[in-house]
């Protein structure tokens, strides 16, 4: 339709409320459609909880927090192929992951058998720290998971994944050595805490999946998909506003018709995205909207993130983890000199992530950062004959919200009103809270909106499938998806 024709009408099709992933996502998607976006940030930058800057001190890129990406976020890597910067992710694809455990380094591979059988190979590697009469505690937990549909996952949102396990006959020492760690590496919350619905959702994934890979962004995460997004915007002839804060809903007739700034000024458009994270919703909602309600029970997960530099090389390692304890701070670590590309130090770069960071409470940064580097030499002995040369630490008062009981039955839909969309990762994707879901939901939001205006397109990859055993086994149920 000509531009003349429509000079009366909103100058924008569609307001989108955020520039984090999902915000992003969804306007990017929205602008190949033909749709003129606009965006609203309320900070300097983009990328939300997802941006990278460089650093004051030594002009390196640093995230907000080092972020791993999965094989399996087909919506976040299709993002990545339409922005030309897919080849920006460094896969680890000769191991999963490495572990120090008690001094040893355990290397999880995956592969070799077909799934769930391909956790075998770690056997040799597993039992000198865990007894085989504990491993397997763990074998009827695993045949009900891959016997159950979607659904009864789902039902499990009423109690915590660790009175689930326990209920299921997991061994109490197992779930310190294994279950713990898990739920704080995804669900950043631990085990006694998080929704046994949650946690059994990946379970479900992790034995359906003999091939899953790590990858990390070789570049700075605004560089790997927010500016990206923003070029990609602007060239449909969308924008992008910083400083430009939402105050609310503009409405006309009981109809929502834009979006209204702080400060007064309205922004018209049939259609509004409310991409924000639940702790920012209800600013932007009148106090009895329902969702206002429902977004209160999402707890924001706290985490602090240390980035250090080194004089010297400390490892080859791109990336290790360390089991979950209340005793220790950090439980994963990279040395971003080994996977980034515009790195021309000669030392070692070291990002390590404090997960549920509650316990850091009266730390100093330097307290922070001794710790961090003694932990550090627990993997790489070479750091305490090092000259930390810079130090970083990033407090981060949101990573995803918590997992816990209830909270995936509250996850609300992608439709809010007629004309009025939610994005983000705790929108009901049928993934748990990550970029993936994040990404999935801007293109769930691009969808509907499309489809109010009579365009019935398919933007969001479905959800992954488990495969294997899992897959001949489970249950189907109405809108099958994990």
């Amino acid at each position: 339709m000509p531009l003349t024709s429509r000079s009366t009408g909103p100058p924008f099709d569609v307001v989108v409320v955020g520039s984090g992933i999902a915000g992003l996502s969804c306007a990017s998607l929205l602008a190949d459609a033909g749709q003129r976006v606009l965006v609203l940030e309320a900070s300097e930058v983009p990328g939300g909880r997802a941006r990278s800057w460089a650093d004051p001190a030594t002009g390196d890129s640093v995230d907000i927090g080092p972020h791993v990406l999965l094989n399996k976020y087909s919506n976040m890597l299709a993002m990545l192929e339409r922005f030309g910067t897919s080849e920006q992710v460094c896969w680890q694809t000769e191991e999963l992951l490495t572990v120090l455990d008690k001094h040893r380094h355990i290397r999880f591979k995956v592969g070799g058998l077909p799934a769930p059988m391909h956790y075998l190979r770690n056997l040799p590697q597993i039992l000198p720290s865990v007894p085989l009469r504990r491993l397997l505690s763990n074998v009827p937990l695993a045949w009900r998971t891959m016997r159950s549909s979607p659904g009864e996952l789902m039902a499990l949102d009423d109690r915590t994944g660790y009175q689930y396990l326990l209920d299921n006959g997991v061994s109490p020492s197992f779930i310190d050595w294994f279950w713990a760690s898990a739920s704080m590496a995804i669900l950043n919350l631990p085990v006694e805490q998080c929704s046994a619905a949650s946690l059994m959702r990946l379970l479900a994934q992790g034995l359906g999946h003999n091939d899953l890979a790590f990858g990390f962004p070789k570049v700075g995460l605004s560089d790997l998909y927010a500016w990206p997004a923003i070029r990609c915007l602007e060239r449909h002839g969308g924008e992008v506003r910083f400083n430009c804060a939402a105050a609310g809903l503009h409405r006309r007739d009981d109809t929502v018709a834009g979006v209204t700034l702080v400060g007064g000024t309205v922004i018209p458009a049939p259609a509004v995205v409310l991409a924000v994270p639940p702790t920012s919703i209800s600013g932007l909602l009148s106090e009895e909207h329902p969702l206002a309600t429902v977004a209160g029970h999402f707890e924001p997960s706290p985490y602090i993130s240390c980035y250090l530099w080194f004089d010297r090389k400390l490892t080859s390692a791109r990336f290790w983890a360390r089991p979950w304890s209340p005793d220790s701070l950090n439980t994963d670590f990279y040395d971003l000199s080994n996977i980034r590309s515009d790195m021309t130090k000669s030392g070692s770069m070291i990002a390590t992530n404090i997960i549920w960071s509650h316990r850091t409470a009266g730390l100093s940064d330097q307290a922070i950062i001794e710790a961090t580097i003694g932990e550090i030499g627990d993997f790489a002995p070479e750091v305490h004959q090092a000259r930390l040369v810079a130090a970083a630490v990033h407090h981060i008062p949101m990573s995803i919200p918590c997992a816990q009981p209830g909270v995936e039955t509250a996850r609300p839909a992608t439709r809010l009103e007629k004309g009025v969309f939610l994005a983000g990762d705790w929108v009901d994707t049928g993934l748990p809270f990550c970029m993936e879901s994040a990404t999935r939901a801007g293109a769930l939001a691009a969808e509907a909106i499309l489809a109010d205006q009579g365009k019935l397109v398919r933007l969001a990859h479905p959800t992954p499938v488990p495969g294997g055993l899992t897959k001949l086994l489970r249950k189907r149920d109405e809108g099958d998806g994990f």
